[in-house]
């Protein structure tokens, strides 16, 4: 006690007017961002609470003052990081221009204090698409950073013009604070007493800051871990930390790529992936390649059926009246409640992820992005892959990839003609309007869209050419932005009748490209399949992992297969090994799915959430943060269902990150080979 009350008097004593001016003015100046990017932080975690207090409900009162309280630990964290660098370096032993220097690092912390505000409010925003706070997604925004830039001008100008009016205030604060409270040492050398003091000023500060960033004494630094020393809850976790720790320790922790493996042996792992992947007829051609398959003795009994692939933007069960548990009517998808009528539906099929590139990746290359692997591969720049649309090609088709947004969104639009081999490639800047719409959608128009596919596969099956076809839609896409009075079937004021009345242009544009595969004759031989990206969690409340990630999923093809449906569980992963079984495809393909026709195929589903990975079987979950179980739906921890679970997941996820690792995922010298 008597250390602490020393302490105190000791700063009250520098912050007096008595004491040397220009060191009081640099604590004044450090404390002044210190407090005030404290108050920042637990502004925005009480606007969490209060815009966003569905995602919070369960937390007592106490719960989350406990958040609160020891949030500060996290964000103490984040302020040594931003700006602690540049507190440190104002106190530097220099007797020289000390008023300049201050001034330069007074501005850098205003800057790095801005940064810190434009983070916090992205993860604001975003925090209600996944009901988490950032995390690989600042590496995703980075490369797509042109087109983020100008979604967030047009949509969120006011957020900026209002965090660079309050940078300018607070440079114009501080800087009639430096001009009006500093006093400049002689130009004389320092004599010894002042640089002695000077120095074990500047490592005090320096240790502070060092303590602060760390968060304990012990080895390890603070990271997002330490949330369930406190909490066994996740809406707990969630309150407690801030986007913009959980972004920078994915960044610069030893949990990136090359560490954040799990511990898991490779070759048990690799066995274990072999029987819960590899199912009758399928054979590894290059052990080089361990999870490299290829289909054996087929019979080859296959007409050269169409295939059109419809990844669509954000449609989410809970919506959908068809595939609805809640039996709720919206009454916006009529026309895909038929679709799933009549088609093969899969009524506990998941995303992969949260995010468009992941859904993308999973479905059109077989590749899962886990956390850490999206630091160094891309869609367009990752190891070698199964390029799907080349098989396609080696059978004569035409093959296209189109989707209504910009070429540059996620940059799929190069990487399905230059890595995936598509033989043509468009985006939004591609296609014609045809409707007069309220106002632009920067997403892109599924309408048209659909339109200028069904014109190329007109034409491709005129000159009898069969066609592969992927599509990925935008409409649906935040901010869900009015297309026409028609499609208004609810009054636009509210983000979930935006996003029904969106989701209802979106379903009127399918049955128009199917209206139009009916009148050009090539609806018959035509295999669609309709499958999710990611679900919308914006506009609903449910954050569970079998409501989180389930998405619609249904391949149509009244004239070929059979109405029915399927309960176990599918995942994206799955389509490329249920293509090349139903096409009857020797190629090589690498993918973590099975074949989701295949009733004797083990069903699961191997999702990437934020920096955490999880399993999905049946009514079972596990989620894992790769060094221990973080949510799972058993009580029971010792079961043996809930070992072999645990265990399967982590085989997964050592086998796909470890093959990666060493470019051994796929090898397309086998196919160049045939």
């Amino acid at each position: 006690m008597k250390i602490l009350v020393a302490f105190v008097l000791k700063i009250k004593k520098i912050l007096s007017s008595k004491y040397e001016n220009n060191l009081r003015l640099k604590i004044q100046i450090s404390l002044f961002y210190v407090v005030l990017l404290l108050v920042i932080f637990s502004l925005f975690r009480l606007l969490f609470c209060i815009v966003y207090r569905d995602a919070f409900a369960s937390l007592l009162l106490l719960e989350k003052a406990k958040a609160f309280a020891y949030g500060l630990r996290f964000d103490i964290s984040t302020i040594g990081v931003f700006v602690g660098f540049f507190i440190a370096l104002m106190f530097l032993p220099i007797s020289k221009k000390q008023i300049t220097i201050i001034k330069i690092f007074n501005v850098l912390m205003a800057l790095s204090t801005m940064l810190v505000v434009l983070l916090l409010c992205a993860d604001f925003f975003y925090f209600p698409e996944v009901k988490r706070h950032i995390t690989e997604e600042l590496v995703l925004a980075w490369m797509e950073r042109s087109f983020i830039i100008r979604y967030a001008i047009s949509n969120y100008w006011w957020v900026l013009l209002v965090v660079f009016v309050l940078m300018f205030l607070t440079i114009k604060f501080t800087s009639k604070l430096i001009n009006t409270g500093f006093t400049a040492h002689p130009s004389k050398k320092l004599q010894r007493y002042s640089l002695i003091k000077s120095t074990s000023i500047f490592i005090g500060v320096a240790l502070l800051i060092v303590m602060g960033i760390r968060g304990r004494l012990d080895s390890r630094p603070l990271n997002t871990n330490d949330v369930y020393r406190v909490t066994n809850k996740t809406e707990g976790a969630q309150l407690m930390l801030n986007g913009v720790f959980t972004q920078y320790r994915l960044l610069l922790s030893e949990e990136r790529y090359y560490n954040n493996i799990n511990n898991y042996p490779i070759h048990k792992a690799l066995q274990n992936v072999w029987q819960l992947i590899l199912s009758q007829g399928q054979t590894i051609p290059d052990n080089n390649f361990p999870l490299m398959r290829q289909i054996k003795n087929i019979k080859k009994t296959s007409k050269n059926y169409n295939v059109a692939i419809i990844l669509l933007e954000s449609w989410t069960p809970h919506y959908i009246d068809s595939l609805n548990d809640k039996n709720t009517k919206y009454n916006v998808t009529p026309n895909f409640d038929e679709i799933v009528k009549n088609g093969i539906t899969f009524s506990n099929a998941y995303a992969v992820g949260s995010r468009s590139l992941l859904g993308l990746s999973a479905s059109f290359s077989g590749v899962p992005l886990l956390p850490g692997m999206i630091f160094t591969h891309s869609i367009d720049l990752m190891n070698n892959k199964s390029a799907m649309p080349d098989a396609f090609n080696k059978r004569g088709y035409f093959t296209m990839y189109v989707q209504s947004p910009q070429r540059d969104s996620v940059m799929m639009c190069y990487a399905a003609k230059n890595a995936l081999k598509v033989q043509e490639s468009y985006g939004k800047e591609d296609i014609p309007l045809i409707k007069k719409y309220l106002a632009g959608i920067r997403e892109g128009y599924d309408y048209e869209m659909f339109d200028f596919a069904a014109k190329k596969a007109t034409q491709s099956h005129k000159r009898g050419q069969p066609f592969f076809i992927y599509l990925f839609t935008g409409s649906t896409h935040m901010p869900f932005v009015s297309t026409t009075k028609e499609f208004e079937k609810y009054t636009p004021d509210t983000l979930e009748n935006k996003y029904l009345n969106s989701l209802y242009y979106a379903d009127y544009s399918i049955n128009h490209f199917l209206e139009i595969a009916k009148k050009e004759g090539f609806f018959d031989n035509t295999i669609f399949i309709f499958m999710a990206d990611h679900t919308q969690r914006y506009t609903y409340d449910d954050n569970t992992i079998q409501t989180a990630f389930r998405i619609p999923f249904v391949i149509y093809a009244p004239k070929i297969l059979s109405p029915q449906k399927i309960d176990y569980t599918v995942s994206q992963a799955d389509l490329i090994p249920t293509l090349y079984h139903l096409f009857e495809i020797e190629d090589a393909f690498s993918a973590t799915g099975t074949n989701a026709l295949d009733k004797n195929a083990n069903h699961f589903a191997l999702i990437s959430d934020g920096a955490n990975i999880a399993l999905v079987e049946g009514d079972n979950y596990i989620k894992h943060d790769r060094k221990r179980v973080v949510q799972s739906s058993f009580s029971n921890h010792d079961s043996k269902k809930f070992k072999t679970m645990q265990e399967t997941l982590l085989s997964l996820d050592k086998s796909i990150v470890e093959l990666f690792r060493k470019n051994k995922w796929y090898n397309p010298k086998l196919d160049d080979a045939r």
